[in-house]
């Protein structure tokens, strides 16, 4: 069973697909003593679910405070949606393994399907790699701004485009590298073959899949310079070439 804190829309989402399951405990059950006020997820017998969407050093002081009190948390991000109350959410979570049983059960029941929730490293995590999808389908959007139905190949200002792309770029490398050094690791250390094998694994079968993510993506943006210039020379072929007027 699981009591909800906090006030969120999608607190109430959750809270409506708890209920269908009988997981949720009624409203005038007695707060623990150990959750503070204000604080925005679900606490169970020995785990803290937390669903903020803060910055992560309001994060360590929660996970710290958890830990005197000898409450594991676990770190909760999704795509939040009113469809999730049928269909279920999009959920990532960051914690030291193994998960309580408890958070296993509240994920496998707020998920499409048990075990669709990605567990993505040790707290902090989910947080980066929802940032990741969220600058890839922001990339995507601005992406399809320059490629309405009616224009050609010719017609598409493929330069604002990629210019607009190599802005996202690099602040995922800049995301992607801050991550990696808050969690001691140095992306020089690792070479191409060994991330893309580790990246490779399935996701469920990576110990630290936000870490390999990062890492791929440091991999990937030590070639933009040479991507964007052979881009560069595509981008030329495209650009409509002067017709030549011969006199009568």
């Amino acid at each position: 069973m699981f009591q909800p804190s906090g006030t969120a829309p999608h607190l109430h989402w959750l809270s409506l697909r708890l209920h269908q399951r009988g997981l949720l405990l009624p409203a005038s059950e007695t707060v623990p003593g150990w959750l503070p006020a204000g604080w925005l997820g679900y606490a169970a017998d020995d785990c803290w679910l937390d669903l903020g969407d803060d910055e992560s050093s309001a994060l360590d002081l929660r996970l710290l405070h958890c830990q005197q009190q000898q409450v594991i948390a676990v770190e909760i991000c999704g795509q939040w949606q009113p469809q999730g109350e049928q269909l279920g959410f999009m959920l990532l979570c960051g914690s030291t393994l193994p998960l309580p049983a408890a958070a296993i059960h509240w994920l496998d029941n707020m998920a499409p399907l048990p075990g669709a929730w990605l567990h993505c490293g040790p707290a902090g995590s989910a947080r980066y790699t929802l940032h990741v999808m969220n600058a890839m389908q922001y990339a995507l959007k601005l992406a399809w701004q320059h490629l309405p139905t009616s224009a050609t190949p010719s017609a598409i200002n493929w330069e604002q485009c990629m210019q607009q792309q190599m802005e996202v770029a690099d602040k995922l490398l800049a995301l992607s590298l801050h991550y990696l050094q808050q969690q001691g690791i140095d992306a020089a250390g690792h070479d191409a073959e060994t991330v893309r094998a580790q990246f490779s694994l399935p996701p469920g079968q990576q110990t630290h899949f936000a870490a390999n993510l990062a890492l791929l993506i440091v991999l990937a943006m030590q070639q933009r310079d040479t991507l964007h210039s052979a881009l560069q020379q595509v981008f030329s072929t495209l650009q409509p070439q002067p017709t030549s007027r011969q006199n009568p």
